[in-house]
């Protein structure tokens, strides 16, 4: 292993070690925000080669400080829908929207539909930077049709006897789909994110993400408790 790549590994096992002392979703949030501000520009500024030895980097932060620092955290500082929301907005910095969809430098639309959906946690992350672009966060109603010109859009767990209308109704237009309704992943949505054992994992449906035309990275889907369609 390389001098760099020990260096990174270290600055992450310390990070981690740090954040699961930390207490509040800001704090974690905050780092990963940092991680974000000064490698992200290396990824897509480097020659190809190097570009996808730091994608993959990116990706290791990642899973160093979601499964092992936030599930740690959610006993004793961060509730569940604390969890949850950070989750979604990691997913939202890593999935990939068709070129013609999010065009460069546009903000990232995140649907909200249900009532009191995360316990209000998810309007935390509204105006917040995913990536180079703004993370919006706009709350609808199940009656509203018009959620095609979503990027993500999170079912909450009210819609548990209507969300597969919703899907229907969405076809394969280029929205990633989430909720925390247990069987959501598993009857056709795109990403569920469940409580178990104390900790907060996530399912991910491969069918509707490919039909919609979107791409989650592969190092992501293998931390995933479970994936259809694979």
């Amino acid at each position: 292993m390389s001098f760099f790549n020990q260096n990174m590994m270290h600055k992450g096992q310390r990070i981690q070690r740090e954040t699961i002392g930390r207490k509040g979703l800001r704090q974690a949030l905050g780092v990963l925000l940092g991680v974000s501000k000064n490698i992200l520009p290396w990824t897509f500024l480097a020659p190809y080669p190097r570009r996808y030895m730091l994608f993959k980097l990116v990706i290791c932060w990642f899973c160093l400080l979601l499964p092992c620092g936030w599930q740690a955290m959610s006993a004793d500082s961060l509730s569940e829908a604390q969890i949850k929301a950070a989750y979604l907005y990691n997913f939202a910095k890593f999935v990939e929207w068709p070129a013609e969809v999010l065009q460069p430098g546009a903000d990232i639309l995140l649907c909200v539909v249900g009532n009191n959906v995360l316990d209000g946690e998810l309007q935390a992350l509204d105006g917040r930077k995913a990536g180079e672009r703004q993370l919006r966060v706009v709350q609808h109603s199940h009656t509203d049709l018009n959620l095609q010109g979503c990027h993500l859009l999170f079912l909450g767990s009210s819609e548990q006897q209507r969300f597969l209308v919703t899907l229907k109704t969405l076809r394969d237009a280029p929205v990633l789909t989430l909720s925390d309704i247990e069987d959501f992943a598993e009857k056709g949505g795109g990403i569920s994110l469940l409580f178990r054992d104390n900790k907060v994992v996530f399912e991910v449906n491969l069918e509707p993400i490919r039909n919609a035309r979107l791409h989650l990275p592969g190092q992501l889907l293998n931390i995933a408790s479970y994936v259809y369609g694979r």
